[in-house]
């Protein structure tokens, strides 16, 4: 069985759920203590795309997106034609 991942808070005694755990009955688990928390950044903290929405505006280009594409479809090491042999 593949493991599954829970967000949880430890208040320093106990561990609480955030979300409905997946699974019913008996389980083994294990715990790992990702970041502290204090309680204005518990939902932000575990908020898996917080870090994503932090790196929108990271890129800056001058030259118009399409522009930017054929560059990068360029780039690529497949082609239509095979490659030469010298």
């Amino acid at each position: 069985m593949p493991l599954l991942a829970v967000r949880a808070i430890y208040d320093g005694e106990h561990i609480h759920l955030l979300e409905a755990a997946p699974v019913s009955g008996s389980y083994r688990v294990l715990v790992t203590f990702v970041a502290p928390a204090d309680a204005e950044e518990r939902e932000t903290d575990l908020d898996p795309s917080s870090s994503l929405w932090d790196t929108f505006g990271a890129w800056q280009d001058e030259r118009p997106a399409e522009e930017v594409i054929s560059e990068i479809r360029a780039a690529r090491r497949s082609k239509a034609a095979p490659p030469a042999l010298v």
